[in-house]
């Protein structure tokens, strides 16, 4: 029977039709209803419309906060970052920032630049994430210098024509990011760097894309394919008629150059490529060549009782923008035993739990290079005064063995006991720049360069201590068994002092040709032991810093000699330095009296500090700012000449 259209009423008929009519015509009714949603029953038209509930709509996502970490940052600079309505000012390079939650996980990344840092670009990375991370991971933001001013500085330094102490990273992987720094010493810091071509496999390349930074000399660029790159580069001092250094930089892009290492990787069935990475080290290690590098993928690693040696592979890098943890359990140090090329690399990781050690230098005679580095914690160990530290280099007993050390952009973070960021023996042409050490309080100090120390550099480093921890030291250099041509410029030290022969005690101990300039010392003092007037001593230079020591005597030291030391006016010089202090001396004897000048005295007796030679005694508070913003107002036409800042 054919089911009629949906009838527009549903109202009885005025005659009713036969029985058996009606019995048919009701199931034709039910079907037409059935088909039209009036029901199924006989009676459809008593029941109830079908009601569906609505959909309770799902929660809003709980908003995350946004982590983050700075590298390039210049020291002193601030960098103005936003996020949703919130804002953040980083001073600090490889230090966790994180903003308030203000965007649930895979919101759109909303990171932005407010406020650019003086004679600085930053920008997020261009491989950071589109939306917020689900997992914490920092987004990275670099800065870099895209010009460098012309500087003029005064002629301090005895060091001539620049040279280039450490080349560039030798390796690249094709399709990453690759950033790696030189080190260059000579001349007059600091240095203007101009990239001046790019060549692959011979064959010159399009810039865009390069970037080399302009004060740092910070190269950082993609390889597109696998060849060999070849980076040129022209350095500028800042003499009145410049020295200038030519070089290149050659760059493998190569797969085979890399094992990969990865918390979830494979020892058994991991081959060390990308894709089926090695899950340990100590694995990685060996199954590695001398000539390849380990790239390590985030996550927590352990690093305790590993070393690098020159049979295997002896560089430790972390994967571009991903935070690596190297753990140290507690119970044991890295140590790095390697004399030959490509020299010992460990760059860009977090080293947690550092038990008196953390990497040990056993030595790395072909130049160890620790970069972009943060040491997250560490304590003293049972050696009580063993000379704990984050770093430390063995002595060797022979000045044949050298420890050649690239020290780079590494945080120094708390250190529980006597302990030290690093402590050196046997050191040489190690450079040690643009480091922050934050060590906490109790500790003996920053940088000591304990023994045996040959052209030694320490420039633009932070080194923080609490007021309480007033008197520490920021910079050693003791000289234990000799000590020549060390240069400390351009740091930054906040209530803590430079030392200058701490343990040159014999006479036979000399020290020869340190230099000390354009530091600005925001709490501290310069103290020298007897070993720089010992009869074999000479040139010891002391200009154009800024000595802000308050209360206290700028100068201290001989330590209870029984006289001022014969060479006193000649082997140690002072002059063209800004000093703020309101006590009557001069130089106060370290622990008695009898060596006590006041500024008579040390003017006009000894010649240091006259105004003749530039120095300026001051009551008259020259510094402005706090912590790593410590410096001389953009507005002072010294900040150039004195202390550690420049354009």
């Amino acid at each position: 029977m054919t089911v009629p259209a949906c009838p527009p009423s549903l109202a009885p008929q005025s005659a009713p039709p036969p029985a058996r009519l009606r019995v048919l015509a009701a199931l034709a009714l039910a079907a037409t209803l059935a088909a039209c949603g009036g029901g199924s029953g006989l009676n459809a038209s008593s029941q109830p419309p079908t009601v569906t509930p609505p959909v309770a709509a799902p929660p809003p996502a709980p908003a995350v906060a946004l982590h983050l970490r700075v590298q390039g940052l210049a020291l002193g600079a601030t960098l103005r970052l936003g996020h949703g309505a919130a804002t953040l000012d980083a001073n600090f390079n490889n230090q966790p920032y994180a903003f308030s939650p203000q965007q649930p996980a895979g919101a759109a990344l909303d990171l932005r630049v407010l406020a650019q840092p003086e004679g600085q670009v930053c920008a997020v990375s261009d491989a950071a994430p589109t939306t917020v991370p689900d997992d914490g991971a920092p987004v990275f933001v670099r800065c870099r210098h895209a010009s460098a001013a012309r500087v003029v500085m005064p002629a301090t330094a005895p060091r001539g024509e620049l040279v280039l102490s450490f080349a560039v990273r030798e390796s690249a992987y094709p399709g990453l990011p690759y950033e790696s720094r030189p080190g260059v010493v000579g001349g007059l810091y600091p240095y203007a760097y101009r990239l001046t071509g790019l060549t692959l496999d011979g064959a010159a390349q399009p810039l865009d894309g390069v970037t080399l930074d302009a004060r740092q000399g910070t190269l950082r660029f993609t390889p597109a394919r696998e060849g060999r790159y070849v980076a040129s580069v022209e350095v500028r001092d800042s003499s009145a008629t410049p020295r200038v250094l030519a070089t290149t930089f050659t760059i493998t892009s190569s797969a085979a150059r890399f094992l990969f290492v990865a918390p979830g990787g494979d020892d058994a069935t991991g081959t060390g490529s990308r894709s089926a990475p090695f899950k340990t080290l100590a694995q990685a290690l060996a199954r590695s060549t001398a000539e390849q590098a380990l790239l390590l993928r985030q996550g927590r690693h352990a690093a305790a009782g590993l070393v690098l040696t020159d049979a295997r592979a002896r560089q430790l890098l972390a994967y571009p923008d991903e935070i690596v943890t190297l753990d140290m359990a507690d119970s044991g140090n890295l140590t790095v035993r390697a004399g030959t090329a490509p020299m010992a690399r460990i760059e860009g990781v977090d080293i947690v739990n550092v038990k008196q050690y953390g990497i040990v230098s056993d030595p790395a005679r072909a130049g160890l290079v620790v970069r972009n580095v943060r040491f997250v914690n560490g304590v003293e160990g049972p050696n009580k005064s063993e000379n704990p530290g984050f770093i430390h280099g063995w002595g060797d007993n022979a000045a044949a063995s050298r420890h050649k050390l690239l020290i780079q952009d590494n945080d120094f973070g708390r250190y529980v006991g006597a302990g030290y960021a690093f402590v050196l023996f046997d050191a040489g042409q190690s450079l040690v720049e643009d480091n922050q050490v934050r060590l906490g309080p109790g500790v003996n100090g920053g940088f000591h360069d304990k023994d045996n120390s040959q052209f030694n550099t320490y420039r633009r480093n932070y080194v923080e201590f609490d007021p309480a921890d007033t008197g520490r030291i920021g910079v050693q250099v003791s000289a234990q068994a000799n000590a020549e041509q060390v240069h400390i410029h351009h740091n930054l030290l906040v209530n803590g002092d430079v030392v200058l022969g701490g343990q040159c005690f014999q006479a036979s101990c000399t020290m020869r040709e340190h230099n000390l300039h354009h530091n600005t010392l925001a709490g501290g003092r310069i103290r020298q032991a007897p070993g720089v007037f010992n009869s074999g001593s000479s040139g010891t230079r002391v200009f154009h810093n800024i000595i802000v020591s308050r209360a206290l005597p700028p100068y201290a030291g001989l330590s209870c000699q029984s006289g001022v030391p014969a060479g006193f006016a000649t082997q140690m010089t002072s002059g063209a330095n800004l000093i703020e202090s309101t006590h009557r001396l001069a130089h106060k004897d370290a622990e008695c009296s009898g060596n006590d000048m006041d500024w008579s005295v040390w003017r006009n007796t000894h010649g240091r500090d006259t105004p003749a030679s530039g120095s300026v005694l001051s009551a008259t508070p020259v510094l402005g700012g706090s912590g790593i913003t410590t410096g001389l107002s953009p507005s002072d036409a010294r900040r150039t000449t004195h202390g550690h800042q420049f354009p």
